[in-house]
């Protein structure tokens, strides 16, 4: 989910930015500069997101091959343990409407 969370943000900021840029009006510098930013901020955004999900498949692969060595668990002294006695519960009648 968070990879196309992060595709779709991605995308979003570099279409905006794209658009921004290339709008044309007052202030024109101001945008460019501003369409700029988070046209970099998008494309920065879906190369990190590209790059985890690169590295979330190279690495399960190479968990994947790595054959299954028996570990043996390790030894330990059983050490003696005290139970204290339980006592029983008190039963009290329900009334009302805990009683249903």
């Amino acid at each position: 989910m968070g990879t196309i969370f992060g595709t779709a943000l991605s995308l979003m900021l570099g279409v905006g930015g794209a658009v921004v840029a290339a709008e044309g009006g007052p202030d024109a510098t101001r945008h460019y500069l501003a369409g700029h930013v988070l046209l970099g901020v998008g494309i920065g955004l879906l190369v990190a997101t590209v790059l985890r999900s690169v590295m979330r498949i190279f690495l399960d692969r190479a968990a994947s091959r790595v054959p299954n060595a028996s570990v043996q668990a390790p030894t330990a002294d059983h050490a003696s343990v005290t139970v204290l006695p339980t006592r029983p519960a008190q039963v009290v009648p329900l009334r009302g409407r805990h009683a249903a």
